[in-house]
């Protein structure tokens, strides 16, 4: 049987390393970064507003 020597890697680590990268290859690495930053202020939104709602409905 193979192995395959893949590295697991959260959404928020990947952003990470996105910021530690100072050029880019090409333009769709920089399209990666920009929808990862808008899917994690999404969540943050989401969060955000069940928190305002559990509150409210407290």
């Amino acid at each position: 049987m193979k192995k395959n020597n893949y590295q697991m890697v959260t959404v928020n680590e990947y952003v990470k390393l996105l910021d530690d990268e100072v050029k880019y290859l090409d333009s769709d690495a920089k399209e990666i970064r920009a929808n990862v930053e808008k899917y994690l202020l999404r969540v943050r939104r989401a969060q955000t507003n069940a928190k305002i709602l559990e509150a409210l409905l407290a």
